[in-house]
């Protein structure tokens, strides 16, 4: 099943991480179609990105995992604030 994983850090600082943590993704996971949003009056920044999974548990740990792998090479050190795991097919979409 394809799961959609939201993490939200705190984003008090250089604007210019929000383009750091996007570059890192693309790099190491391109293929999770991740998205970079901010939320600039929250002082948060979160990424979004897909992970196949056989439930929430273990979209939960590859998320993680993915996360972990896609910032471990970079000085992106953002506290984690929250995170949000969810089944694709359940995500509302908003239209563009």
């Amino acid at each position: 099943m394809e799961y959609v994983v939201t993490i939200t850090l705190d984003h008090r600082g250089s604007a210019e991480d929000a383009d750091a943590l996007l570059d890192a993704f693309l790099v190491a996971h391109a293929d999770a179609s991740p998205v970079v949003g901010e939320d600039l009056k929250a002082s948060t920044m979160d990424v979004t990105f897909a992970v196949e999974a056989g439930d929430g548990y273990e979209a939960f740990e590859r998320g993680r995992a993915i996360f972990a792998g896609a910032t471990a090479d970079t000085a992106f050190g953002r506290p984690v604030v929250g995170v949000n795991v969810e089944l694709a097919e359940d995500r509302e979409l908003e239209p563009a």
